[in-house]
């Protein structure tokens, strides 16, 4: 795949109460990447800050971008639901509504997919400021916590993806079937992607030549329901892991007060379907995930 040839790459970007970000973060695509991006997709979720209100005017000069509005669908589903007006392209590029970024950084991610090896690219992703360290991908402590690994030398394959920024092939996104469609509100959508693709015989990279800015937030600009967020990553342990694994998650679970709430909706859920559909399907078992990246856990 030459990246000069990529003229169908769609940006998406989910939204729920961005403020002036979201509208910044459009303005970087513009100014840095315009000619290899087909069309951006932003599916304002239900915000009620008229963060996307500019996007309404027709005279508007961002012609390449759609506006979708939901009625608070929840991150994972306005993800999948952004990729179903992305039909003709070729790659997908997830993106939060409150990034940065420089000259060059798409042309320079989409040339990884050359590698036929790579399913999945994303950049280093740092703070605003141009001086700030950045994470190049993530991975697991013996906790089940996420944290940000170093910069590589290389394009070097990571075991987690991080949603804030990640370029994937379209037909690869297809074949996994996008972004858990049980998951709820929001919360563990990119581990859980990431753990399904490695398992079913895909592969995700991080590119040490690529960072863009992102907005850390220590609070969420709209409220979190906790019982959906651990339902979330109950079913990613349900769907993917072995028993212990879902015991020590669930031991981790068992002293929050919704944890009974959390085990009714996964009993309720299509979750143990999702498994044996998911187990039949995988090239590799979880064992094989967590010794490939030795994450002790």
């Amino acid at each position: 795949m030459n990246n000069s040839k990529l003229t169908k790459t769609s940006i998406i970007i989910p939204c729920k109460n961005e403020g002036i970000y979201v509208k910044q973060t459009i303005e970087f695509l513009y100014r840095t990447e315009a000619k290899y991006i087909s069309t951006i997709i932003v599916i304002n979720d239900n915000s009620n800050d008229n963060c996307c209100e500019f996007l309404k005017n027709p005279f508007n000069k961002f012609s390449k971008v759609k506006l979708i509005e939901t009625t608070g669908i929840g991150a994972a589903a306005a993800r999948n639901l952004g990729a179903t007006f992305a039909e003709n392209s070729e790659i997908l590029v997830f993106c939060d509504a409150h990034i940065t970024m420089n000259q060059n950084w798409l042309n320079i991610l989409l040339s990884a997919f050359n590698d036929k090896n790579v399913s999945v690219i994303c950049p280093g992703i740092g703070h605003f400021s141009p001086a700030s360290p950045a994470g190049y991908g993530q991975s697991f402590n013996e906790s089940f916590e996420t944290y940000w690994l170093k910069k590589p030398l290389n394009i070097k394959e990571v075991p987690l993806v991080p949603g804030g920024c990640m370029a994937i092939k379209k037909e690869t996104f297809d074949a996994v079937d996008g972004f858990d469609r049980g998951f709820h509100s929001w919360g563990f959508e990119d581990v859980e992607l990431s753990i399904k693709l490695w398992l079913f015989g895909y592969k995700i990279f991080v590119h040490p030549a690529v960072k863009v800015g992102h907005k850390f937030r220590k609070i969420q600009p709209y409220d979190v329901d906790l019982t959906e967020f651990h339902y979330n990553k109950l079913r990613m342990a349900f769907s993917h892991f072995n028993k212990e694994r879902i015991n020590k998650i669930v031991s981790s679970l068992h002293n929050c007060s919704n944890f009974k709430a959390i085990l009714d909706k996964i009993t309720l859920s299509d979750t143990y379907n999702q498994r044996i559909a998911y187990f039949k399907r995988r090239l590799y078992d979880d064992n094989w995930f967590f010794d490939k990246f030795n994450i002790p856990f």
